[in-house]
């Protein structure tokens, strides 16, 4: 028998891995809570300059700065 997809883990179904579906949506269902709690502890200035900061490195990234400066970041 041919199977479609012969090198992907265990507990797959396509190309989606259900045991890390299942880890990423439990972690995720906490850490929003958490994120909206300390969001509404923040003052809105300083929130948004850590909105700006990591919006700022998420752009560096995908134009992939820190590869063509060698940082390992």
């Amino acid at each position: 028998r041919i199977r479609p997809f012969p090198n992907l883990p265990a507990y797959s179904i396509g190309y989606v891995n259900l045991l890390t579906w299942f880890l990423l949506a439990v972690t995720s269902i906490g850490m929003a809570q958490v994120g909206a709690m300390t969001a509404h502890r923040l003052p809105a200035k300083q929130l948004r300059w850590i909105f700006i900061a990591v919006m700022f490195y998420v752009g560096l990234r995908m134009l992939g700065v820190f590869d063509w400066l060698g940082w390992p970041v």
